[in-house]
């Protein structure tokens, strides 16, 4: 191969200089260019092969690890939920015993306040203010029902003596008022249920109409307006009386419900 020579110009010196070109050279230089940036690629391509795939392993060791926590505290939380269902039932039932006691003292007190009433009615009955002997009326009540036209009543008959022999009679109530502008007396036993029957008596102490400590359920006839209530008791054996007693149904209806009022 013929080597060529360049003349050039030097710029420092303003003179010519030789300068040889070898073309095997120049391409021995490209080749040897052309491995090492083959070389460089290569070893570039396996660090980072290597470096991505220590990363990769740290990548999944966190992502084990994490997994791992993520059961732990799953754990965790369901025992936790399993503490709080304890103590959410536990606290269930502490506020239904707290209620259950409420429920059982208001119930005695109800008990005990009913008890005082029956004391101060038998003590009213057996010894009264009065101290005046023979059969009475000690109680009357007069309510109303919860329908319209309906009422309530509920009667004692009583007798106060020293040997308190047994008695027996009977009694009569009837409601006096108008209908039509016209005078008209009713007799309860017709306006109450057949099976009640309050016309006879018989007691020693004293006698409730009704005995079960209820009330005799009445309704009044459409039209009619009830302004007294008279209450006819004759004893026929045992001793011999006979008194009546007029109630006003206006006063003893008004009276009476201040009463429940009251007791409530």
């Amino acid at each position: 191969m013929v080597r060529k020579r360049w003349i050039a110009l030097h710029p420092d010196s303003g003179k010519l200089r030789v300068i040889r070109h070898d073309p095997k050279r120049d391409q021995l230089i490209r080749i040897f260019l052309l491995v090492f940036i083959a070389l460089l690629g290569g070893f570039a391509y396996w660090y980072g092969g290597n470096h991505a795939g220590q990363n990769l392993d740290q990548v999944q060791q966190q992502n084990i690890s994490l997994e791992s926590r993520a059961r732990v505290l799953q754990e965790e939380n369901s025992e936790l939920r399993q503490r709080l269902g304890i103590l959410e039932s536990a606290s269930k039932m502490d506020r239904e015993a707290v209620n259950n006691v409420r429920l059982l003292v208001k119930k005695l007190e109800e008990e005990k306040e009913q008890l005082h009433k029956e004391l101060t009615f038998f003590k009213s009955i057996l010894a009264p203010e009065d101290m005046s002997t023979g059969v009475r009326v000690a109680g009357f009540s007069l309510l109303e029902g919860n329908a319209s036209g309906q009422y309530r009543l509920r009667l004692v008959i009583s007798q106060v003596a020293r040997s308190n022999p047994f008695l027996k009679g009977t009694l009569s109530v009837s409601l006096i008022g108008e209908k039509d502008g016209k005078a008209q007396i009713i007799p309860l036993q017709e306006l109450i249920e057949s099976d009640q029957v309050i016309t006879r008596l018989g007691f020693r102490y004293f006698q409730a109409l009704p005995s079960d400590r209820e009330y005799l359920d009445f309704n009044i006839p459409e039209g009619f307006q009830p302004a007294e209530v008279k209450v006819m008791v004759q004893i026929t054996s045992g001793i011999r009386q006979s008194f009546e007693q007029i109630y006003q149904w206006d006063k003893e209806l008004v009276a009476d419900v201040r009463q429940e009022q009251n007791s409530g």
